[in-house]
């Protein structure tokens, strides 16, 4: 079966934009030979990924049924999916037509991983929506990059911890945690912490205590919440938690709101806080991850 849907008239990174399109009509030739049984069994197989190439499908309500690189994506909404900077790019790629159509975001390569430029093609075929895209390295000077308003607290957020990434592509690790360990780079209430791949601290400057040390035995302020190894779960996709911490700004405990995620094995994050009200204790402990991979 793979040397009738692998595409095998090209070395992919010739001419990747070409391998794409004809990798997703692969996809829609299986569909419409073998069924639509055989075409999702086949696309949800990890043994189906080869290095940043995948293929996922959504049928005609935009559900996804096959996505080998993120099985939690099956039965969810592509619509719903978000990309790095919290925009719902999933809408953008489920607009594609029977034409097809190209989509450009910013998202983890499985081959790599890293964050990196992806440019997607997506297909209606039948109602279905096929797709299968390329990567790009990323790693902009961190100056070029322009931070959302902080009206905006979860936007100004994700540019953030985005800027911070760059600026690891971009200078490396030791200048990155040196320059997130200076105080003078708190902003307010924001400021940056990094672990290694190991979750071992490297940037924390609130707390610089903390490096060194492993993120995974951070409790929370009642002592018993496994707050770090709740971070620690964060993928290339990144992770949304909800907890009670000290804002540096204010010196009070608020509820924070962090946005974590991998990049080169390394754990980036920051996060804003928002004014403890009734009952946050007894909902603290929720956590909102985004998907996986696409």
């Amino acid at each position: 079966m793979m040397d009738a849907v692998t595409p095998t008239e090209m070395m992919p990174m010739e001419d990747p934009e070409a391998f794409a399109v004809a990798f997703v009509q692969a996809a829609v030739d299986l569909y419409k030979t073998e069924g639509r049984d055989a075409a999702i069994a086949y696309h949800n197989d990890p043994m189906n990924i080869d290095g940043q190439w995948y293929v996922f499908i959504a049928d005609a309500d935009d559900m996804f049924v096959a996505h080998a690189a993120a099985p939690s994506f099956v039965g969810k909404d592509i619509k719903d999916v978000p990309a790095l900077d919290g925009s719902l790019i999933g809408v953008e790629i489920a607009m594609a037509t029977t034409e097809g159509r190209w989509t450009e975001y910013l998202w983890p390569n499985p081959e790599t991983n890293k964050i990196e430029q992806k440019r997607t093609w997506s297909i209606r075929h039948d109602g279905y929506l096929f797709g299968s895209g390329y990567y790009k390295p990323w790693g902009p000077d961190p100056a070029t990059l322009t931070l959302a308003s902080k009206d905006d607290p979860a936007a100004f957020t994700h540019d953030l911890v985005l800027a911070a990434i760059a600026r690891y592509e971009f200078e490396g690790l030791e200048a990155t945690a040196a320059y997130y360990n200076d105080p003078m780079n708190i902003d307010g209430q924001w400021y940056i912490f990094i672990t290694d791949a190991d979750d071992m601290f490297v940037a924390h400057a609130p707390r610089p205590d903390f490096v060194g040390t492993d993120l995974k035995e951070v409790l929370g302020l009642d002592g018993s919440r496994m707050l770090g190894v709740e971070i620690a779960a964060a993928t290339g996709t990144g992770l949304w938690i909800e907890y009670l911490w000290p804002n540096p700004e204010s010196g009070e405990n608020e509820m924070k709101r962090t946005w974590a995620i991998r990049h080169d094995g390394y754990l980036f994050g920051s996060g804003y806080y928002e004014p403890v009200v009734e009952n946050d204790m007894d909902t603290m402990g929720a956590t909102d991850t985004t998907a996986e991979e696409n």
